[in-house]
């Protein structure tokens, strides 16, 4: 027997008494106390059920009916407090859920900026690295550049006297200046188109390792692709030929380095995308008020029930330990600083194209002497 069932009869009689808002109270105070005493719905139930078998049951018969009918109302108002307590429960309940919801998307999102921090950190020492070694070799690249213009001035002087004068003395028999002259021009061309392309390597790091990731300004979109696929060299060899198809305009507003950054990640990742010999091509152009960038693959594509997550961060489709899976994470955090966004289709029959694209803040003429396309 429950310890409230007699108050309970007794409140059930007097609301057969005076049916008024009294009795009504006096359901709500018990329901009250059961509440407070730890009486849960099933407990509330087995009450019920023995008031009605000691006032419905035992009454006449033409009582029982109003009897019945008391005892619900009763209960109805006895049950008020825990329909509070639960919906009050509900609500507390809904709004934990909304916190931790709100909370774990803080989480994945403070992950993310964490890993993209990191990222962005290294991304700052390559480029403090490599502007160091481009500063480095551009001092001695000076000197010699210098110094070949000196060693040809004296060649030039030395070539009469060498090869003889027009109609007049010749070199005697046997003499091997003009051999060992010719050698010397041969090797001078060498070393002068080798200089040149360290002169190259050199302007391409400088563009690659801008540190003006706060800075928005115009460059070229050819110097950005180019700066990158010279620090990529080495991860294409001569397995992966890259094409190059550069649209108008060439000069575009951005944040150059954190550009380079987006373009060499999708190019990592094409790279990484393609087992064996493979293409990659890399289309640039405006398309009406957006500029777009483009980077096809001939790998093996992404199946397309993991292509809507692999913006994810930590999401990646390579094997344990080859890849962090933040490349295409922070890209579109980069597009995202553009007002941009990215793309990620299948290519036409392998692979696929990425295509971020951001708007042009200034409409630029035509161009009359466009970027020519190419291939590496």
């Amino acid at each position: 027997m429950i310890a409230l069932e007699p108050d309970c009869v007794a409140a059930v009689v007097a609301l057969l008494d005076d049916p008024g808002e009294a009795a009504l109270s006096s359901a709500y105070e018990l329901g009250r106390t059961a509440l407070g005493q730890g009486l849960g719905i099933l407990d509330v139930m087995s009450l019920q059920e023995a008031v009605l078998k000691e006032l419905v049951l035992s009454a006449p018969h033409s009582e029982q009916e109003r009897m019945a009918r008391a005892t619900s109302s009763f209960f109805r108002e006895f049950l008020s407090p825990f329909e509070m307590s639960f919906r009050g429960y509900r609500d507390a309940n809904r709004d934990l859920k909304r916190l931790f919801e709100e909370l774990n998307a803080a989480y994945l999102e403070l992950q993310s900026k964490q890993s993209q921090l990191v990222q962005s950190a290294k991304m700052a020492s390559l480029g403090e690295l490599v502007a160091g070694v481009a500063h480095e070799i551009n001092n001695p690249l000076a000197f010699v550049l210098s110094h070949l213009g000196t060693v040809n001035a004296c060649l030039n002087k030395l070539e009469p006297g060498v090869k003889g004068e027009p109609g007049g003395a010749q070199p005697p028999a046997g003499d091997e200046s003009l051999k060992y002259w010719e050698r010397a021009r041969t090797r001078l061309r060498e070393i002068e188109g080798g200089v040149e392309r360290i002169r190259d390597l050199v302007l391409r790091l400088r563009t690659f390792s801008r540190l003006d990731e706060g800075a928005q300004k115009r460059v070229s979109i050819k110097e950005c692709v180019a700066s990158v696929l010279t620090i990529l060299d080495h991860r294409l060899g001569g397995r992966i030929r890259v094409d190059t198809h550069f649209g108008f305009p060439d000069m575009v507003e951005c944040f150059p380095s954190l550009l380079n950054q987006a373009i060499m990640n999708l190019v990592s990742n094409a790279i990484d995308a393609i087992e064996g010999p493979g293409t990659i091509s890399i289309s640039t152009g405006a398309d009406a008020d957006d500029y777009v960038i483009a980077v096809e693959d001939s790998g093996a594509g992404i199946p397309e029930h993991l292509r809507h997550r692999v913006l994810d961060p930590f999401f990646t489709t390579k094997a344990p330990g080859q890849g962090t899976g933040l490349g295409l994470s922070i890209t579109y955090s980069i597009v995202q600083r553009h007002r941009g966004s990215i793309e990620i289709a299948p290519g036409p029959t392998v692979g696929t194209i990425v295509t971020i694209r951001f708007p042009l803040a200034v409409r630029p003429s035509p161009d009359p002497n466009p970027d020519p396309s190419g291939t590496r």
